[in-house]
């Protein structure tokens, strides 16, 4: 007999061979930065992410404060330069732009990156620029972060003071150009206001790529458990992030996370709870002291959960998910199925 240890490593590895799909990682500001070394995808990511076990990762452009207005789209375009260079000087990794080519590349054992966009400051208010992103690869769509652009206003990192409108016209005609398109529109970040008006203007699944909930961490850029229920009733998918799971650093533990994944699931069940990490440390990391200082101004000091911090100590959560309870079948869902089946129905 297998001692139980050995026994629950066999079970992890065995959870992990299908890859996990996180839908949310600041990777692509970061190629940007560092845009003059070569093969960083390799040096910098990959042996993290092979630990881990991911198979799918949802790389995200987002735009710093600095580059806004007159850069941002250059910015951008660049960040996505970054991501196809990099793919091709590291051959385990594939941009994908279908589920199809999502399913190729992990059977040929690659890292499948899927392109998305943190705040749409990129577009400007030109929606025929979305179009050329979509050719680009570019997937999913999440209209804001914390600060207001020309399609909406991002959810503040306190229980109150977004602004109480919905979204603007531009917005709302973004919206309904990504689901002609078929790009995902993601819920993360957006104010309460913008959070209801894009439910009542799609149709398709929608998803909250990272996020938490309130009930453990209560600020409007978490999700509320009337949001979570809306998104339930759409057959959605929320990604619970590793970043913002307490106020308090003493919380800010692998067991508060399960706690976010658990509440998610009583309320709207197993089949709508997901990964999506957005992990921030290794970023946070290479800011001075004045740029930490101003993030905790601006919005919140983070607090990193040691033990998920980054993508190599997945397996940390999986063994955790073991512990408190969690079937196989469950724990399948919450690392990759759910995330596969929105996929395939939205790509």
């Amino acid at each position: 007999m297998a001692p139980p240890e050995k026994l629950i490593d066999e079970r992890v590895e065995r959870l992990h061979a299908h890859g996990i799909v996180d839908l949310h990682f600041d990777m692509l500001m970061d190629l940007y930065e560092k845009r003059d070394r070569a093969n960083v995808l390799a040096a910098d990511y990959l042996n993290e992410l092979e630990a881990g076990g991911i198979g799918v990762l949802g790389a995200a452009i987002y735009i710093e404060d600095h580059y806004l207005p007159e850069t941002a789209l250059r910015v951008a375009l660049d960040q996505i330069a970054q991501a196809y260079a990099g793919a091709e000087e590291c051959k385990r990794f594939a941009i994908c732009k279908s589920y199809r080519e999502i399913v190729e590349a992990r059977k040929l054992g690659k890292i499948a990156l899927l392109i998305t966009m943190e705040g749409i400051e990129p577009l400007g208010t030109d929606l025929k620029l979305l179009r050329a992103f979509y050719e680009l690869g570019l997937r999913i769509v999440g209209l804001t972060h914390a600060r207001r652009n020309a399609a909406g206003s991002g959810g503040v990192f306190a229980a109150s003071g977004s602004s109480r409108d919905g979204l603007t016209e531009f917005g709302r005609d973004l919206v309904r150009e990504c689901e002609a398109l078929g790009v995902i529109v993601d819920l993360a970040h957006i104010n309460p206001a913008g959070f209801e008006e894009i439910i009542a203007l799609t149709r398709k699944p929608v998803i909250v790529s990272h996020t938490n909930a309130r009930k453990y961490y209560d600020i409007e850029r978490n999700v509320s458990d009337e949001q979570i229920k809306m998104v339930g009733q759409r057959h959605g998918v929320i990604g619970v992030n590793a970043v913002l799971v307490s106020p308090r650093k003493e919380e800010a533990t692998l067991d508060r996370y399960v706690d976010h994944i658990e509440h998610i699931a009583n309320l709207i069940g197993i089949d709508a709870v997901a990964i999506g990490f957005d992990f921030f440390e290794f970023i946070y990391r290479q800011w001075p002291e004045s740029a930490k200082q101003e993030l905790a101004a601006k919005f919140t000091k983070p607090h990193f959960i040691p033990d998920l911090s980054n993508h190599s100590h997945a397996r940390n959560l999986t063994r955790k998910l073991i512990e408190r309870g969690f079937s196989d079948e469950q724990i399948e869902k919450i690392l990759f199925r759910n995330w596969m089946r929105v996929l395939r129905e939205l790509l």
